[in-house]
């Protein structure tokens, strides 16, 4: 939920922080960490690694928000 809303890559750091005040709780950074690795690690990933540490959601699967 937190890529879908963002216009451009994310910091890890950005992610977690965006997600906690999401979620209303604190969240594992480790959790967080991990749920972008795990999808981000085929061409059917949901999310691409950009560079170290930065993330953005896949085209293909981006919504409209509108």
């Amino acid at each position: 939920m937190v890529l879908e809303r963002a216009e451009c890559p994310m910091s890890v750091r950005e992610i977690h922080a965006a997600a906690e005040q999401l979620a209303g709780e604190p969240l594992l950074w480790k959790s967080v960490k991990a749920a972008l690795a795990v999808n981000a690690e085929d061409e059917e990933a949901r999310f691409e690694r950009v560079k170290r540490g930065y993330y953005r959601i896949r085209n293909r699967v981006m919504r409209s928000l509108e």
